[in-house]
């Protein structure tokens, strides 16, 4: 039995995780501040610069990991954001906001293998009045 184990664990090698970063097409310009914690927290799952460490490169973990940056950029991609309608912006912020509120965001699996990640008060804090700020003081016409 643990023979199989083994053969299904070092066959399922040769299935490879499609990782990519693809070119940037309008990324979002924000403050030092927020610009810092959104690359340290969020691009790795929220842009086309994701760091993929070496456990990136073992299945069947790889094509999770793979599978939640497919995800995470559906969701929000920084590294595409001038490419959004300005009302696509708009829910996206909203979206951003009510994560870092209900921290919900990073998820805790990130977190656990990025401690790095972890978003203090400070950064949840700096994070809402930014989005907040930009809510308020652009119309959906004109957002970053």
């Amino acid at each position: 039995m643990a023979f199989v184990t083994v053969a299904v664990l070092a066959g399922i090698q040769f299935v490879p995780a499609q990782r990519t970063n693809p070119p940037s097409h309008g990324k979002l310009l924000a403050p030092p501040r927020i610009d810092e914690v959104l690359k340290r927290a969020c691009y790795d799952c929220h842009s086309n610069e994701s760091h993929w460490p070496w456990y990136s490169h073992v299945a069947p973990l790889s094509w999770l990991i793979v599978r939640d940056v497919d995800l995470g950029r559906k969701e929000i991609n920084f590294s595409e954001w001038r490419s959004y309608y300005p009302a696509t912006r708009r829910r996206k912020l909203e979206w951003m906001g009510r994560a870092v509120r209900e921290e919900n965001m990073p998820p805790w699996p990130y977190r656990l293998m990025h401690p790095g990640a972890r978003l203090t008060n400070a950064d949840r804090a700096a994070l809402e009045r930014w989005v907040e700020s930009v809510l308020t003081t652009s119309s959906p016409r004109k957002q970053q």
